[in-house]
């Protein structure tokens, strides 16, 4: 046995050079719910989205392109358009689809029609997606609906 071990006194095994003392686990009552709300909140740029089970797929998408365009400062005719476009499209083709990147791919495709230069990269980090999947549905939207091509 080296110096600086501790030995129990009742088994005699050896713990080591270092005694370390037990820690307690305070556990703090949180809400969680107030938190994440509060989280997707913030990270919608305090833009209330309803999240309930009564709205409509095509209310929600509209919901996310609206507070896309006005993160964006985008002007009144993309938005219009971008609206225009999704009520187009039937809901049976994009159902099952994130709305967040239905909603981002519909803005972003209808800004390069009209010329407008807003980044893939700046459109997915405001809606907390992937550029890659604004990438992959440009491609099947391009597809289902006539007004994007």
């Amino acid at each position: 046995m080296s110096s600086g071990e501790y030995v129990c006194t009742d088994c005699g095994s050896v713990i080591g050079p270092v005694l370390y003392v037990p820690r307690r686990n305070i556990q703090i009552p949180i809400d969680i719910k107030k938190i994440s709300l509060k989280f997707l909140l913030y990270k919608l740029n305090k833009e209330t989205i309803i999240y309930s089970k009564n709205i409509k797929y095509k209310d929600r998408i509209k919901q996310y392109i609206e507070s896309l365009a006005k993160d964006l400062d985008a002007p009144g005719y993309v938005l219009n358009t971008s609206i225009k476009v999704l009520e187009s499209i039937d809901k049976r083709k994009i159902q099952g689809k994130n709305p967040r990147v239905v909603a981002g791919t519909i803005f972003y495709l209808v800004s390069n029609r009209y010329g407008l230069s807003y980044d893939k990269n700046n459109i997915a980090k405001r809606l907390n997606i992937s550029k890659l999947s604004i990438r992959d549905t440009a491609v099947y939207l391009k597809k289902i609906c006539k007004e994007l091509r």
